[in-house]
């Protein structure tokens, strides 16, 4: 463990709150049902799916905000 942090514990995680609850949610699965709810993931999914992440998508998007690709990829 480090000497210094960057910021101090909350109390819920001093007391263990925070792992006892993530324990739990682990042993039930909750966590994984909440990946395919989550409306967050749903529309990210939505977008894969239409294509905005491929090569191409990604570099009109990168154009069009003036940011254009040099050989180096910088």
């Amino acid at each position: 463990m480090r000497i210094f942090r960057y910021r101090k514990p909350s109390l819920s995680t001093l007391l263990g709150v925070t792992a006892a609850k993530r324990s739990i949610k682990r042993s039930l699965g909750i966590s994984q049902v909440q990946g395919f709810i989550e409306p967050s993931r749903l529309k990210q999914k939505t977008k894969y799916r239409a294509g905005l992440y491929t090569p191409l998508a990604r570099a009109i998007r990168q154009t069009a905000k003036g940011k254009f690709r040099t050989p180096f990829g910088l």
